[in-house]
């Protein structure tokens, strides 16, 4: 695409070259000379015109075709006798149009041509001849004089434009390489800042695991929480000079946007909880299901987006409205953000772009921050071909517009009702109750969103009164009420909740009565888990779970799983994780093994690697389902899987898999997992005494990760790590095998600087061992143990280039580095897979090397404990 000052030069060499054309067809036709001219001129001119407005051909084409007819026009003009003397003034005409250009060749066209012209009439017209006058003479000294300094001023002004140019590129060229520096620079204090950080963290971590006084935990608290901000700041820091290097890609995969508002929301929720700010999530329910585009890249932004908003909004609340407009290529994501924050100024916005640029960068600062979050944002944008602008009125709060264009996956609605027509909901929102208009405005305009878009019969109250003749003139099927008008009249909600289901739009602290009916949906306010419950889903919204278990511990006796995985590490992690819980676990490590243990045992569910070698994940499933004519075909298959994008649990549930756990294993995806796919008769809830409760008494214990309507919250889990089977891994554990005794602390040493200074997240490897030192060091040995094996095999599959193997053997490097806390190298090993699965062969030529260093330096490091 033509800039601006292309297109203006172009349209006055267009002008330009029209005029000189009309000039000369009139002279032409007045003077009669050789009229065929005229329909050259004519075509040359709409060809300039067409080529200028349809923007076709290149600047070279343009140009060319320009300096083209206007040489020809002065040939043509000065090859005739009575023209003679006005030839300097035309010639000096086509040299100031031919100084606009970077291009000396015409200049020299021009005198070349004038010469000919003076031969011209000498030779041919006789125009010029011996016995010319003085006058003439002089008139012809002239001219030529003139012409030859049009041409030395033309090539000087040409020249100076040229080295300008180059000067100006040189500065550009220094100011990028500062900046290139400038990024080098903060990356590597970024990364120096890192390791001690993670040593803080860490050890914090630890610290508050011991048993000390309340005095010293709350400083060991504070300490843990000013490293957790430390630690997001490098990390921003390190997201900016990514983008300042230009080493941003963006990938195009398929993902499901609920999923990604669903992630962002969880992060986001606990932040705007604190100050009790109205937070609402609008999706337009016709968005389609599966796009094709970077959802990591898309969660980041929205993340930062939201973040920003949070932090400048004192009171008010928070609203992120998300539409979509078609396009040949898919679709435009629309985004709009909105606020009731501060707001900024004109010159404000007019600087929001600049990087480290803070509104109120004064002594009294109205938040923290680097300044760098919208830049980034801007900058993860760019990247996948999507840009953002802001308006805001001072004090007035602002709004965010951002477009991302996105393929399309599955073109089904990313949200549906079943039974439309059944269906009739009341909604009762007190507007006085809220301290800014606003925010009822985000609630009205969600809840209008959803009615139309879902063809849902709908209906709003604002008084109570207005609800109770909703109530009588309508067959109603749902009311949604705010937790304020369910405490004015709970006794009336509860009655009604007999008879339809009555939904409460709660805090993360409401707390229902025993024997309540009442659907709580907890805030954030998502558009989603409306029309889950809408579909009867209940358990997508977490009400029953909530409500059945909260954080307690709990124990699965008698329950018999099967984990496949071609790592040995990995099923010595999944028998030590699972067994925890009481769970008697076979293990082997191959798709065929895992088909020969079905047939000759019964499980109650598989946990499968989604990559191995030979039957991967997805035909180990399909062959199972087909066994004994079905007979496991409602079998809960879990998919083991270190690929954690956004949107990974609906994608393997369309292969067939019934949910899926990232690896490492977390404790707090596990049990969600378990509680979900197990039967209740299978679960028991422990006291704090470590007794089990009954099932059916179990008591109620709000958890802000489980009741979001989102994934669950990363904690530390209280469950204490039991004692794990010492017998061979591919033997499935029994009662009967003797269990390995977990030293004391105080006898297990485990050198944490050290590790930490070698690159370790020891804290992450820890929470991967479920806490246990022991079982840590032991997935240290285990790691160094198999490392020339695994070194070896990804060699030669990097040798052969056999990409698709290789890509499979750095995905299993990719979790069992990230298992002990390795994490550079899972990461590193995480492009190379990608890199594998694409087919990207001079990436992985590229960064094979550092790969391979870096599992080097590793196990140096392990080798020196």
């Amino acid at each position: 695409m033509k800039s601006e000052r292309q297109t203006s030069k172009h349209l006055l060499l267009a002008s330009v070259v029209t005029m000189v054309g009309i000039m000369l067809m009139v002279i032409t036709i007045a003077f009669s000379w050789e009229l065929w001219m005229v329909p050259i001129f004519l075509i040359g001119n709409s060809l300039v015109w067409f080529l200028h407005i349809g923007k076709y051909g290149s600047d070279e084409l343009y140009e060319n075709l320009c300096t083209g007819l206007l040489l020809i026009g002065f040939f043509f003009f000065g090859v005739h006798s009575v023209s003679l003397f006005d030839i300097p003034a035309v010639a000096c005409m086509v040299l100031l149009i031919f100084s606009m250009l970077d291009k000396r060749l015409p200049l020299y066209t021009v005198a070349v041509l004038y010469l000919f012209q003076l031969l011209y009439h000498c030779l041919i017209l006789h125009t010029i001849t011996l016995g010319i006058s003085i006058q003439n003479v002089i008139r012809l000294g002239l001219g030529a004089t003139v012409v030859a300094g049009a041409v030395a001023i033309a090539r000087y002004r040409i020249n100076r434009r040229i080295e300008d140019r180059k000067r100006q590129r040189s500065i550009v060229a220094q100011l990028e390489a500062a900046k290139r520096q400038n990024a080098e620079f903060l990356s590597n204090v970024s990364h120096e800042f890192r390791t001690p950080v993670n040593m803080v963290l860490g050890l914090s971590e630890v610290a508050l695991e011991k048993n000390i006084s309340s005095d010293v935990r709350e400083d060991i608290h504070s300490i843990q929480m000013a490293g957790k901000r430390l630690s997001n700041q490098i990390s921003k820091i390190l997201d900016y000079t990514e983008i300042v290097e230009g080493t941003l890609t963006s990938s195009n995969e398929e993902y499901m946007i609920t999923s990604v508002l669903n992630d962002v929301m969880t992060t986001t929720a606990l932040q705007s909880s604190k100050r009790q700010l109205e937070m609402v999530f609008d999706i337009d329910p016709q968005i389609p299901s599966v796009l094709i585009g970077d959802a990591e890249k898309l969660s980041h932004v929205l993340k930062i987006l939201l973040e920003n908003s949070i932090k400048f909004t004192e009171e008010g609340g928070i609203d992120v409205c998300i539409e979509f407009r078609r396009e040949s290529y898919g679709l435009n994501l629309l985004i709009d953000v909105y606020d009731t924050g501060i707001g900024m100024t004109d010159s404000q916005l007019a600087k929001m772009y600049d990087d480290f640029y803070q509104a109120d960068s004064g002594s009294d600062r109205f938040a923290g921050g680097l300044g760098l979050g919208i830049p980034i944002a801007r900058g993860l944008l760019h990247a996948m071909g999507g840009f953002m602008h802001c308006d805001s009125t001072d004090q007035q709060g602002i709004q965010i517009h951002v477009t991302i264009p996105q393929g399309i996956a599955d073109e089904t609605p990313s949200m549906e009702v079943a039974d439309v027509d059944r269906l009739c909901i009341a909604c009762y929102f007190r507007p006085d109750r809220y301290s800014c208009d606003a925010v009822r405005k985000y609630y009205d305009k969600l809840i209008l969103h959803l009615v139309n878009g879902l063809g849902i019969e709908g209906y709003q109250a604002h008084n109570f009164e207005g609800l109770l003749k909703l109530h009588s003139s309508h067959a109603l099927t749902h009311v949604f009420i705010a937790q304020s008008e369910y405490e004015e009249n709970s006794a009336y909600y509860e009655e009604l909740a007999n008879t339809i289901q009555v939904a409460v739009i709660a805090e993360k602290d409401f707390v229902p009565r025993e024997d309540s009916k009442l659907l709580i949906l907890r805030k954030p306010f998502f558009a989603l888990a409306v029309v889950n419950l809408l579909n009867g889903n209940v358990k997508e919204n977490r009400f029953e779970e909530t409500q059945a278990a909260g954080r307690r511990p709990f124990t699965c006796e008698g329950v018999r799983v099967l984990v496949v995985d071609d790592e040995e590490m990995n099923l010595v992690v999944a028998k030590g994780v699972l067994g925890s819980y009481g769970i008697k676990v076979d293990a082997c490590l191959s798709g065929r093994e895992a088909l020969d243990r079905c047939t000759s045992n019964s499980y109650d569910m598989v946990f499968l690697d989604h990559m191995m070698p030979g039957f991967d994940g997805v035909e180990t499933l399909r062959r199972i389902r087909e066994m004994n004519n079905g007979a496991y075909r409602d079998l809960p298959v879990i998919a083991l899987t270190a690929n954690t994008i956004s949107g990974a649990r609906e994608m393997f549930r369309h292969e067939g898999f019934t949910e899926f756990v990232p690896k490492p294993i977390e404790r707090t995806v596990l049990e969600r997992v378990l509680r979900r796919v197990l039967p209740a008769h299978s679960i028991r809830y422990c006291a704090a005494d470590g007794d089990a409760w009954p099932e059916a008494v179990s008591p109620f214990e709000p958890s802000p990760a489980e009741e979001i309507n989102g994934a669950p919250v990363k904690e530390t889990n209280g469950v204490p790590a039991e004692a794990l089977g010492e017998a061979s891994l591919l033997d499935s554990a029994s009662p009967s095998e003797p269990a390995r005794e977990d030293k004391p602390a105080d006898e297990v040493s485990i050198p944490y600087t050290q590790l930490v200074q070698a690159g370790f997240d020891v804290q992450a490897g820890l929470d991967y061992c479920c806490g246990d030192e022991s079982f840590y060091l032991e997935m240290l040995r285990m790691f160094f143990g198999q490392s020339e094996e695994k070194r070896n095999e990804i060699i030669a599959l990097y040798k052969a280039a056999n990409w698709t193997d290789y890509a499979v053997k750095v995905h299993a490097l990719k979790s069992t580095s990230l298992t002990i806390g390795a994490k550079d190298l899972s990461e590193q090993a995480k492009l190379l897979e990608r890199a594998g699965k694409s087919g990207d062969a001079a990436y992985i030529h590229q960064n094979h090397p550092h790969l391979l260093e870096l599992y080097e330096e590793i196990c140096k490091s392990i080798a020196g404990l």
